[in-house]
Parts: C-alpha cells; sequence; structure tokens
C-alpha cells in the first residue's frame, strides 16, 4: 500500500508509517487542540518534499495563515511562489462552486495533499443539492430545489454528509478535514456521522494535569492499517508539532 509521510515528527509511527495515499482523515478536536496548526504543517512538510498541497479555509485570510506559518519557520509564501502550496479561500456558499474550484486548483499544481478548514464550517454554511436530484435537470430547476446544507434538525442527513466526504475521497488527494468538537461530547464530530464516512480519524484533547494544559493526540481509526489505541503527548515547539510517545 502507497502511504503518504505525514513529515509530522511522531505521528508517521503512529499510523504504520504514514497514511495511505489517496484517504480522507477526520482532525477532530475542540478549541484550542491544534487542528489548524496540524493541517496546515501536513501540507508545508510534504511541500519540502516536492509533493504540493492544497489548504481550504472558510474563516481565515491568506495573510493570516501565512503569518501562523511564519511563527514556527515556515516560508509558506516561498512553498505558494514555487507552486507547491495553494491557499483557497472561499468566499462562496455554493458547494457545487466550492468543490469545482478545490478540483481546479489541486489539477493546476498536481497535488497530492489537500487540508480543508474546517469540514464544520463547509457544512454549516454551503449549500449542496440534494444526492438525489439529478444533475441533468436545468440550473434554474436545480436553484428551486437545493437546500442549505446542514438545515436545522432531522433534515440533516447521513446521505448528504456521505455525499460531501464522497465528493472529497473523489478528488485523488490524501486530505486533512478539520472538524470541531464540543468538550467531553459523546461524538468525535459534531455532525456525529463525519468520523464514519472519513477513511482515518485523529482525535485531538485537552487535559489538565496539576495546573497545567497538555494536547494529546490518538488515532482512533485508519483503514487499512494497524493502530494502537493509545494517547500520545503533542507538543508545540518552535518549528512545529511533534507527537511524543
Amino acid at each position: 500500500m502507497d502511504r503518504t509521510k505525514t513529515g509530522i515528527r511522531g505521528l508517521d509511527k503512529l499510523v504504520g508509517g504514514g497514511i495511505p495515499a489517496g484517504s480522507s482523515v477526520l482532525i477532530a478536536g475542540s478549541c484550542g487542540t491544534g487542528k489548524t496548526i496540524l493541517s496546515l504543517q501536513f501540507l508545508y512538510d510534504g511541500a519540502l518534499e516536492n509533493e504540493a498541497g492544497v489548504y481550504v479555509t472558510f474563516e481565515e485570510s491568506e495573510d493570516k495563515i501565512l503569518r501562523q506559518g511564519m511563527e514556527f519557520g515556515w516560508d509558506l509564501k516561498g512553498l505558494k511562489d514555487k507552486g507547491l502550496l495553494d491557499i483557497y479561500v472561499v468566499e462562496t456558499d455554493d458547494m457545487d462552486d466550492i468543490l469545482s474550484e478545490i478540483k481546479k486548483r489541486i489539477k493546476r499544481i498536481n497535488a497530492k495533499r489537500l487540508a480543508l478548514d474546517s469540514l464544520t464550517t463547509m457544512m454549516e454554511h454551503g449549500v449542496v443539492y440534494r444526492s438525489e436530484i439529478s444533475r441533468d435537470v436545468s440550473k434554474r430547476e436545480r436553484e428551486k430545489q437545493r437546500t442549505r446544507f446542514p438545515v436545522k434538525g432531522f433534515d440533516v442527513t447521513r446521505k448528504d454528509i456521505y455525499f460531501i466526504i464522497g465528493e472529497i475521497n473523489n478528488l485523488g488527494t490524501t486530505s486533512f478535514l478539520v472538524s470541531e468538537a464540543g468538550e467531553g461530547g459523546e461524538y468525535i464530530s459534531r455532525d456525529t456521522i463525519s468520523e464514519f464516512a472519513c477513511d482515518g480519524v485523529i482525535q485531538l484533547r485537552i487535559n489538565e494535569v496539576g495546573g497545567e494544559i497538555e494536547r494529546l493526540l490518538s488515532v482512533r481509526k485508519l483503514r487499512g492499517t494497524n493502530i494502537a489505541m493509545t494517547l500520545s503527548l503533542m507538543k508545540f515547539t518552535d518549528s512545529g508539532i511533534v507527537i511524543e510517545e
């Protein structure tokens, strides 16, 4: 099996030497657990090995993303200028347009990696044509039938979420999909379904020990990989995240 090395020290050891190429991995955690930096570092380390990547953000500006990288000494702008990194700041709520633009950017730089920050925001603010609606009908007819995703309560369906993640899987990239979750919740993701639809799940947590805060990482599942269900310490260094045993 071809595997994509994350490049994040200590993480590849936890995932059998790397993420199975083409897999979608949910990066789930509450506020402050390090989801954004982990996914951005995945692209940065890949770009250093000449594996281009696309970073999709729904809430941050490109300048802010570049500044976040600079805090760890990452020359993201330099990689962008070399065609090894693309940053897509989403400014539409049409899911078809979003997916189409991601595909274009992946093709343009021959990207092998994708980080989407965040899947939660994409689902809350995007618009998706229900998968049972034929793509052959006119655009005007689809416009009448499309549904904001997700809508309230029971209208959020398993089929909708599998549709979105399926479209991402069809991109052919190894993908980190950031998902927000509340502290101590019963489910890993806010939508409660993404963890089942993705090929892998990496869960990030915050723990308080003796008045000090520590960040923890666990690999909850990864298809085609024998994983150890253990908690590992995740530390922030001057050059990025390091996973300790």
